[in-house]
């Protein structure tokens, strides 16, 4: 269970890919009251080129201290920590998460494998006890905060988060409410507003249309996974035009601690 100091991170594999991932979890951390810890997974080549003397160590660092040093151009009163860390790039990052608040990642593609699901950040996504943001599209500060419910244990998590996010943000909420499941006008928060939409047809397309003019798309998770995201939370991970954030259920932004403000409890039984 992360601590309310635990950092925000972020992992860098580097600035080119990278730096909307920095600059978003930046913005994260600032606007959470927390630090942000930069993360990069290194491994040694199997073989030195001739005449190498470890320049791809020296590279990594680098690329963590170039990232951590954008981070306080853009927050000057931002605590940045950072690392190189030995070892395969899923259980690093996995482990950073555990230890975070929240993990951002950058896009890595995940339409380029064969298998979208070996990607790197489908795998953290799947697997993270924690929260995991992933960049995506434009990061802007307008629109609403955008989640779809099914009635499953999944959205519940989603849609708890979104309320608090939106809540921090001071967004709009839009819920995609699936087909089949009851559109109810009572899920409501006082001091939100809350839009609902009735979807027909694939809740993933409905999501990533969504998208299109908002600041971030929630979906749910309630942890560690030995198989692959659902098909709907990787089609939104592939073509949405916004910041994707996968719930935990351990997820309390640091802006409601310091608030103090709880969601409605009004909206537990929509879900039901």
């Amino acid at each position: 269970m992360a601590s309310t100091d635990a950092p925000v991170a972020v992992g860098v594999k580097d600035l080119v890919t990278d730096a909307a991932a920095v600059r978003m979890a930046a913005s994260e951390a600032a606007a959470t009251g927390r630090p942000l810890h930069v993360v990069h997974a290194f491994m040694w080549p199997l073989e030195l080129p001739p005449g190498g003397s470890g320049e791809e160590r020296e590279q990594a660092e680098r690329i963590v201290a170039d990232a951590a040093a954008q981070a306080r151009d853009w927050h000057r009163e931002l605590v940045v920590s950072s690392e190189v860390v030995d070892g395969e790039t899923i259980e690093v990052l996995l482990r950073a998460a555990a230890r975070a608040s929240m993990l951002v990642l950058g896009s890595d593609d995940p339409g380029g494998p064969a298998d979208p699901s070996e990607s790197v950040s489908f795998q953290v996504a799947a697997r993270a006890v924690g929260p995991v943001l992933c960049a995506r599209g434009s990061d802007t500060a307008s629109g609403p905060v955008v989640v779809g419910v099914d009635g499953s244990p999944d959205a519940s998590v989603g849609l708890a988060t979104a309320v608090e996010e939106a809540r921090r943000r001071d967004a709009g909420l839009v819920v995609l409410h699936a087909e089949g499941t009851a559109c109810a006008e009572t899920l409501t928060a006082s001091d939100l507003k809350v839009e609902h939409r009735r979807v027909e047809g694939p809740a993933g397309q409905a999501l990533i249309e969504a998208s299109g003019g908002a600041q971030l798309v929630v979906v749910g998770a309630q942890g560690d996974r030995p198989t692959p995201l659902g098909p709907v939370t990787q089609a939104v991970l592939r073509h949405a035009d916004c910041p994707v954030l996968v719930a935990r259920k351990r997820h309390v932004p640091a802006q409601a601690r310091i608030s103090g403000r709880r969601p409605s409890a009004r909206l537990g039984p929509a879900l039901t």
